[in-house]
Order: structure tokens, then sequence, then C-alpha cells
């Protein structure tokens, strides 16, 4: 008990001194810094494997040496993109007028390109129907956040014989201002052109178009190009032992990117700062890592972002896998996000997460509703490609509050939108976090969060008897196992016993970890991180759904539940070809976070076809779909029984290599 109190009282002491070396106007006169680098010199960009990122990186790597980091630069290859600016100009009732573009990550160069402007709606299967493009550009109006991604209307132009599409955001991004441009990754192929243009602007031209078209002049220089090198920069404070705690951010953007991600990559500075600045020697060696190609990295991709993490983890450019017990990645911190902050964690480091939010320094009167952790990471941050490599990871939540629906990837991503108070507290928060977890002699993993979640989500309504009784012994007794392998990592990190001779055991935990992450963690089709037989459940439910509807002689409504089965809700807006390309591409993906990890694949295009044709029918005859139906629910009922079978023997498994880790850290005791 005096060992641990004595632990507590150093810790108040490190992390005091340390915070005292904060200084949150170095990150944000450092964050501003980072807009001078750009391709586009008016609206901003620093793209992957751009030259302004390049150049953003060559800063970077000097700051950490001047903080006293040792300095690595790690090259990584991905698909790269440089857009260095779009003009469109256009005669209105005023004269001669040029409008500037935003852009998406496709190939499209032009000087002075004269064609036509054609408004084709929301560039659906419909909206193209006898709609002449052919060497034409597409306008469009967009919804990304509450109906289709760019790639679905782009690649329709495409096939009409579109040059290019100009997507204006209807809703959903970009909401600040009507002259908010908006950029996005783009899912398809770099040939399937598209910018982006402001509602100010689609309302002028509009109002100039004859029959729903006008000349233009386009000049444009966008260019993607396969397999370049980009740089992740990290910079490094040696510790005393083998294990390792990362701190990240990423350095390419969108516009100026001053909260996205500018104020992460400061941030992760400050932090490095203040640790060398008070003198601190960590028990692990710190590695403070700004990424390359997160909003992108990857042509003709489901999973085209976060590419330069994933590369850092699978081109064996380090040593960090079996060794780096965290990655804290910092995303969008120098604003508020709701009025509960949260952290967004891997499952294991819950409630580990949660007691250290009982500290004073994780109270803060901006977050009226205090502080919790959410599990688990999702995909739309470097966090996710860390964990699914073997890293442990946890991430500032930055998707609540309404930032993402106006600010966003947009050129009013600026220091408009800046709060002191909250960065400040961001700094301190993730400070404590960092010298918490370096101040544990094991990583603090409880597996037993990620099983009891899982066995939760298990619909026994759905399962076979046997399979499901088999289900939850396995989740039962691996949950035990796992409470008491917690136990006894928290035992010895309470104790003062020396880190260096910790190592092989970490390992152990990380191995667990990773086992977890390779059999446990699947994606759905919008890219959200699910159990493994998650999606199956909620095909069987929405089918069955539909099938209910069919015997009221429903159409609609067995069309609007048919819609939520795997990705079959573009089919009511794209044609066959699209959807097709698009399910294939998932299907096969390889070389990504997100390889390997869709669980199946039912595809309705027909089915919810046929009922679109028949929904004014009062007399129509639903035998065929139902037939159909019938057959898909029984598969996946099936399916969904092979999915928990294997989660089943996973679960085993597991146990198994919990068992073993037990011992190992038992062995630990004899070292005290």
């Amino acid at each position: 008990m005096k060992a641990e109190q004595n632990k507590e009282d150093n810790f108040s002491d490190i992390y005091g001194n340390a915070a005292e070396k904060l200084d949150v106007h170095y990150s944000y006169t450092t964050a501003r810094k980072l807009e001078a680098f750009r391709s586009d010199r008016i609206l901003g960009y620093k793209t992957a494997g751009s030259e302004a990122e390049k150049n953003a990186g060559d800063f970077l790597c000097e700051e950490m040496r001047r903080i006293g980091l040792i300095t690595e630069k790690h090259a990584v290859t991905v698909d790269g993109w440089e857009f260095k600016g779009a003009t469109l100009t256009y005669m209105n009732r005023d004269g001669k007028k040029t409008v500037r573009l935003g852009g998406y990550q496709t190939h499209f160069r032009a000087d002075s390109l004269q064609t036509e402007l054609v408004y084709a709606g929301k560039g659906t299967e419909k909206d193209f129907a006898g709609l002449d493009v052919k060497g034409k550009i597409a306008l469009i109006r967009i919804n990304q956040r509450d109906e289709w991604w760019i790639n679905y209307p782009a690649y329709q132009a495409h096939l009409a014989g579109a040059i290019a599409v100009i997507a204006v955001q209807d809703k959903g991004y970009g909401e600040v201002d009507p002259k908010a441009l908006n950029a996005q990754d783009i899912c398809g192929i770099p040939e399937a052109a598209a910018f982006s243009m402001s509602k100010a602007d689609m309302t002028d031209i509009l109002g100039a178009m004859k029959n729903g078209r006008i000349s233009v002049t386009v000049t444009a220089d966008s260019q993607v190009r396969k397999n370049v090198t980009a740089y992740n920069i990290t910079g490094i404070l040696p510790g005393k032992t083998s294990q390792m705690i990362a701190v990240s951010a990423h350095y390419d953007s969108y516009f100026c990117g001053f909260e996205d991600d500018n104020t992460g990559v400061s941030m992760m500075l400050s932090l490095a700062r203040a640790l060398v600045r008070s003198g601190y020697t960590p028990e692990k060696t710190l590695v403070f890592v700004a990424f390359a190609a997160e909003e992108w990295g990857r042509t003709d991709s489901r999973y085209d972002w976060s590419a330069g993490a994933w590369a850092e983890m699978s081109q064996n450019v380090n040593d960090w896998r079996g060794r780096m017990i965290v990655d804290i990645n910092l995303e969008l911190p120098a604003i508020a996000h709701g009025k509960k902050h949260c952290i967004r964690s891997v499952y294991e480091y819950k409630n580990f997460l949660r007691g250290i939010l009982r500290q004073p320094f994780c109270a803060d009167e901006n977050y009226p509703d205090g502080a919790d952790v959410v599990c688990p990471v999702q995909t739309w941050s470097d966090d996710f490609s860390m964990a699914v490599s073997g890293v442990p990871s946890l991430v500032n939540d930055f998707t609540s509050g309404s930032f993402m629906e106006t600010h966003y990837h947009s050129q009013f991503d600026d220091d408009r939108f800046y709060n002191e108070k909250i960065y400040m507290f961001h700094h301190r928060l993730y400070l404590g976090l960092l010298l918490s977890f370096d101040r544990c002699v094991l990583p603090p993993l409880d597996f037993s969060s990620r099983i009891y979640k899982m066995l939760r989500s298990v619909r026994k309504d759905m399962c076979d008897e046997k399979v499901y009784g088999n289900f939850l012994r396995a989740a039962e007794t691996a949950a035990q196992t796992a409470e008491e392998l917690y136990t006894a990592i928290s035992e010895i990190n309470a104790s003062s016993l020396p880190e260096e001779r910790a190592g092989a055991a970490a390992a152990v935990l990380l191995d667990a970890f990773m086992f977890c992450e390779k059999n446990f963690v699947a994606l759905d089709w919008y890219e959200k991180s699910v159990f493994p037989h998650e999606t199956a459940q909620k095909n069987i439910e929405y089918m069955t759904k539909a099938l209910a509807a069919l015997r009221d002689k429903d159409a609609d409504g067995a069309k609007n539940a048919l819609i939520e089965v795997d990705d079959n809700s573009y089919a009511e807006a794209f044609d066959r070809t699209v959807t097709a390309r698009f399910s294939a591409k998932a299907l096969t993906d390889t070389g990504s976070w997100g390889s390997g990890r869709i669980t199946g694949h039912i595809d309705l295009f027909d089915v919810i076809r046929s009922l679109l044709a028949k929904r004014k029918d009062p007399d129509a005859c639903f035998t065929a779909e139902t037939y159909r139906l019938v057959a898909e629910t029984e598969s996946e009922r099936k399916n969904l029984g092979r999915l928990i079978e294997s989660e089943t023997d996973r679960l085993n498994a597991l146990n198994a290599k919990l068992k073993n880790a037990i011992i190992t850290v038992g062995s630990l005791n004899s070292w005290k």
C-alpha cells in the first residue's frame, strides 16, 4: 500500500512539472505555420505524396529536432495526389464570371478547356437517362452524410460519357456558409473526375443556364499518381525499457486544415516539448509521429484513407509491433465536440481510462457533462489502422457537435472556430493519459470488455440453441479468464516492479490483443467496425421485416427494409454496373486496413428494382420476391450460424492465450 501511495505521489509531481511547461500559444502558432504549406495557393491542400506535404514534413522534422527529439523520416509507399487548383468561367447577366472549385482525388488537367456544364440533379441513373453529357461536365447536388458518397454519381456520370462532375453539398457537409466548398476522399477511379462548388456559385450558374446548360471554360490541375513516396515523421524521446508509447496526428489536409489536423500535430509537438523542458525521462520510449496520407492515399479503393498509418505498420518500416502498448491519436483538439468529452478507445483500455478520468486534471467547466470512454475505435481516423495492426489505440472523439456538418473539410476550417480553453484542457488531459500509460509496468489490457460486449450483441432468437449455448459458454469462460488476468495486471501495475523486466510479458499481452483485432473486428458496408456476426443479424432482421411488408402488399415498406441490407441502399439510385463495381471492390480489396473484413454480401438489386416497378400497382403479385427473400433469409441464417461457430472457436483460442498470459504475468511476482 505504501509503494502504491509513493507511486501516486511521484506521478503527481511528474505531471505537475510537465503541465507547467505546456504552452498553448506555441501550439497555436505552430498550427498556423502549417497553413503555409499548400498546393493550391488560394485554398490550401497539402495532400498525400504532394510537394506541399513533403515540405510540411521537413518542417515538422526540423521542429522535432529543435524540441530535442531524435528524428526519423519513415518512407512509405502510397498513391499520391497533387491539386494545384481549378476554376470555372461562364457568362451571367453581369458578364464574365470566374469561380474557384475545390478538388477530389481524381485526375483532370485542362488549360482553358471550353465545354458545357449540364445540370444533372443528384447524379442518379434517372438523372442521366436521356441527358447528353458526353464530353461535358455534369453539375450535381449531393448529401454525402445522409444519402451516398461522391464515387457513385461520379462513376455514373463517367459511364454516361461526362468528363467530370462538379458536386455541390446539399446539406451534410459545408453547411457553415453558402460560399463553402467541400472535399472528401473519392473511393473511386481517378478517371471519374470530380470537383466541388459552393451553393452560392451554383445558384448563380443555375440562374444563367438555358435549358439546364451553359457554356463554360475550365482550367484545372489535379493529378493522381500511383505508388509515390510519402513520409511519416517521427520524433523519439528514449525511455528506460523496450516498451513504447506513440502520440500521433496527421499532417496532410484539405484546404488550410487548421483544426483538421494542424492543431492535432502541434498539440502532439507541444506535449513532447513540455516533457523535454520538464526534464522528464520516460520509462517507455515515447514516439511522436506525424502521419502522412490520412485524408487519402489509395486509388480505386473502398478504404482509401488512413493510408500513411496503415503503410507504417504494413510495410515493415518500424519495430513497433509487440512493443508499443498504446497509440494516443489526436484529431481536431482545439474545439469542443459536444457537452461531454469522450475518449474513443479500443475495448481493452475502457476500464483503465475510466479510472484515469476520475483524476482532478480530467475535469473541465467547458464540458459540463464530464468525460467518458466510448468503444470501439472506428475507421475514420488513423487509430483504427494502428489498432488492427496490433497497437492498442485511442483518440479524442471528434464526431459529436456541429463542426463536422459545418466547417469540416471546407475553406472555413480556420482559426475562427478556435477555442483556447478547450485546447489547453486537451493538452492537460492527454499529457496525463500519456504519463499514466508510461507509469504502467504492463499494458493495462482488460479483454473482458470486448468479450462481454460481443456476448451482449448476439441475438439469441436468431441462433440455433446448441450454437448459442456453445458460444455462451466460450464467452463466459474467456471473460472470467480475462478478469483474472486484468486483476493480475493491475496488481503488477500498482507495484514498483522495475519495468525493464516486463517486456516479455507485455509482448504476450499485445499478441493476445492482436488476436482479438484479427478475429473479432469486421466492417459493415458503411465502414463501421462491428463484430463479425452483427451484419448478418441486421440482414436477417430487415429481410424479415420486408417479408412481413410483402404479406401486407406493401411494396414501399419492403423496399425501405431491404435498402438496410448490406449495400443495397444504392440499388434505388444507381444502375447495376455502378453498384456491382463498388460491391466487388469492397469484397476483393487487398492491402488495406479494410481488406477481408466484410463477412458476406447479399445482392438484392433485382428485388428492389422489381418492388419499385410494382409500388403503384394495387394488384401486384409478390410471389417471386417473397420466394427470393425466404431463400436469402435462410441462407443468411446459415451464414450467421457459421460466423458464431467461428467466433466460439476463436474465443476458446483466446481463452488459451489469456491463461498463458496469466502464467507469464504471475511469474513477474518473483522479481518483486
